[in-house]
């Protein structure tokens, strides 16, 4: 949780987390666990404006029981950038841009 206040819950020691980091590029990969605990789930989303009431379904996943479960991302146009040695990330996204590109 990185919220200034820490919803009034004690802020923890450590995080569940880990970023792959890549000299030049920066973050590579990222990834974290989920909360899993219920009352710690409700007590931020509670916090978080009314995100208790727009999602029911997320708290009934948590409601009979889960384990601890977590996701990546990689970065793709930053993988590019390490293999092909690129200077820039704007190198590699395949949309070309320039100016006067976009109709307004």
């Amino acid at each position: 949780m990185n919220h200034p206040d820490n919803y009034g819950l004690p802020k923890p020691k450590k995080v569940a987390a880990s970023d792959l980091l890549m000299p030049g590029v920066g973050e590579l990969c990222g990834s974290s666990l989920r909360e899993h605990r219920l009352d710690v789930l409700k007590q931020v989303m509670e916090h978080s404006q009314g995100m208790l009431d727009q999602m029911p379904w997320y708290v009934q996943l948590r409601e009979f029981g889960t384990c601890p479960h977590g996701g990546f991302g990689l970065g793709f146009e930053r993988l590019l950038v390490a293999m092909l040695g690129a200077s820039s990330v704007k190198d590699v996204i395949p949309f070309p841009r320039w100016t006067g590109r976009c109709r307004t």
